[in-house]
């Protein structure tokens, strides 16, 4: 049976990230839903949604100079991991962009 973001999330993630080092229920470590902000439409000059030029990576693992040094993204086990893959790397993108 698939398994949903969240299962896939505390089933494996949680605990392959806790097997490389990092310790989930710790912020200094490890943050969940970590705000993202992107650039709003061309033409845009005011969000038109409280989430509109934010995206909300699953996963970002700090360094211990607490930067994003990771990006980790969940998906339900019935998509292609794939997807997960480029999406992380768009995170990445943006978190460079923001933060320089």
């Amino acid at each position: 049976m698939p398994r949903t973001e969240a299962q896939t999330r505390s089933d494996l993630i949680d605990s392959q990230v806790a097997q490389s080092g990092w310790n989930v229920k710790v912020p200094t470590q490890v943050v969940e839903e970590f705000d993202i902000l992107t650039p709003l439409p061309q033409g845009v000059a005011e969000p038109r949604t409280p989430y509109e030029g934010h995206q909300f990576s699953d996963y970002v693992l700090l360094g211990k100079d607490h930067k994003p040094l990771a990006v980790v993204e969940a998906k339900k086990s019935s998509k292609d991991a794939a997807l997960g893959r480029e999406q992380a790397k768009q995170y990445c993108y943006n978190i460079q962009r923001q933060r320089g």
